[in-house]
């Protein structure tokens, strides 16, 4: 049996019942809740319209999803196809930084370069 949620008519508080036709005694006011075949039918209806309603979002949600992610990679290879063509090592940036940097600290005289001669 599945468990469903539901809110006490009294506190307004949520309880986990089974999914079957009984007598429930809600943890925190203690008032006795009767679940009779009528509530689980009307219940039943309910949860079926909720889920056709909570399958058209994700269906719409899905393809905002798609469409977010497709304009995303069609931004990022369009700026990428255009730095490339004005720079063809531009995905190297990082690692030519690095070297330049290597090459600048390479040229400084060290203070026992001095001494040497």
């Amino acid at each position: 049996m599945k468990k469903i949620i539901i809110t006490c008519p009294k506190c307004k508080s949520k309880m986990k019942i089974m999914d079957k036709v009984a007598k429930y005694r809600c943890p925190n006011c203690k008032e006795i809740y009767k679940f009779n075949h009528f509530k689980r039918f009307i219940r039943t209806i309910t949860g079926f319209f909720e889920g056709i309603f909570q399958t058209f979002k994700d269906i719409k949600q899905n393809f905002i999803t798609k469409y977010r992610n497709t304009k995303a990679t069609y931004n990022y290879m369009k700026q990428m196809k255009q730095n490339m063509k004005n720079n063809p090592n531009w995905s190297n940036y990082h690692r030519e930084q690095a070297e330049e940097k290597k090459m600048k600290q390479a040229q400084k005289p060290k203070f026992w370069d001095k001494f040497k001669k």
